[in-house]
């Protein structure tokens, strides 16, 4: 009588359990870290993204999202931080957000400044105002205050 054992794995098996849980890690570290810090590799160009949220937030006339809050724009050429819709409209034409005829963005100043620092020194006459500057590829926001 012969000695039979068990079958073993063959080597497929073997192959597909190992991408098995080489898959399962990648999907476990982009759903907790943020497929951002995963894979930059694969989107180095967020530019139609940011100007269909644009569009979108001038269609619903969505005032906070069109003039105050910031999104990072990633293009081939350069990344800007917390920039707003307003600014790209206004400031950033290259990249074809348009400006936003059912919003007007009254409450924001967009000034050159070289360091945060600055900003508080524009709030004369502009109570209430959002003062903004492009410092360092990021859009920089001090809210002014009511002088006492």
């Amino acid at each position: 009588m012969d000695n039979k054992r068990g079958q073993g794995m063959s080597t497929n098996t073997i192959i597909l359990l190992i991408l098995g849980i080489v898959v399962l890690i990648v999907l476990v570290l982009g759903f907790t870290m943020g497929w951002n810090k995963i894979t930059p590799w694969i989107s180095g160009n967020n530019v139609d993204t940011i100007v269909s949220a644009c569009e979108a937030s001038c269609a619903v006339n969505g005032v906070y999202d069109f003039c105050i809050m910031g999104r990072s724009l990633k293009a081939e050429d350069m990344t800007l931080k917390e920039v707003t819709c307003n600014y790209l409209a206004n400031n950033q034409t290259i990249y074809g957000v348009n400006k936003c005829s059912s919003i007007t963005c009254d409450n924001v100043i967009f000034v050159e400044a070289i360091s945060v620092e600055d900003l508080p020194t524009f709030c004369t006459e502009n109570d209430n105002k959002v003062i903004q500057a492009l410092i360092e590829d990021t859009l920089e926001s001090y809210t002014c205050s009511e002088s006492i």
